[in-house]
């Protein structure tokens, strides 16, 4: 997403509290108008008006509900007038939330965090969510040893049944290109108002 943006946008800033993520972005991401910038601490500091737009990519879910409020309204102080916060979270359908929910792949079922966030974002006071958008994303491994690898660590764990019902599983999901897995996304704009 970063790489996209940076097309369209005069500056980017990446945050992130994996300094180490950090810097593997940026080994792949090496255009001049974006900077990486590591905030231990999940906050970045900036000036008023600095920034159109604020997104939080898949993130507000992991911090605690009660800190949801403060984070979004920290970030709210470094836009400009006519700036927006938007909030991509995980959406409720897809084959991948599928997979994460039977079989506990990736990061498992996080349906209460990114409930908690929902209502966190439709009740921060001062802000109105202006608009909220629905997509799909897809996610391709080669294989099924691809999968099991990057999004199922613990596959041996799992009971006899369990890995009989994930391989029909996958099965299903295969293609010319390989397992193709979709997962749905929320958008959600904000705004002063």
């Amino acid at each position: 997403m970063t790489r996209d943006l940076a097309t369209h946008a005069s500056k980017i800033v990446a945050t992130d509290l994996d300094d180490a993520l950090l810097k593997k972005a940026a080994t792949s991401i090496a255009d001049a108008n974006v900077e990486f910038l590591h905030t231990p601490g999940g906050r970045a500091e900036f000036p008023p008006g600095t920034f159109d737009f604020i997104i939080y990519t898949l993130s507000l879910h992991h911090i605690p509900e009660s800190e949801m409020p403060g984070h979004l309204e920290h970030s709210g102080a470094m836009l400009t007038k006519n700036g927006a916060i938007v909030v991509i979270e995980p959406g409720n359908g897809g084959s991948f939330l599928e997979v994460k929910k039977r079989f506990g792949a990736g990061s498992g079922d996080e349906r209460p965090l990114t409930e908690a966030a929902d209502r966190v974002i439709h009740r921060l006071h001062g802000w109105t969510c202006v608009s909220t958008c629905l997509f799909d994303v897809d996610f391709l491994f080669s294989d099924k040893n691809d999968f099991i690898s990057n999004k199922l660590p613990n596959h041996t764990a799992l009971e006899t049944d369990k890995k009989i019902d994930l391989d029909r599983f996958l099965t299903k999901h295969e293609t010319e290109r390989g397992i193709i897995l979709s997962s749905q996304r929320k958008l959600t704009v904000m705004r002063r108002g």
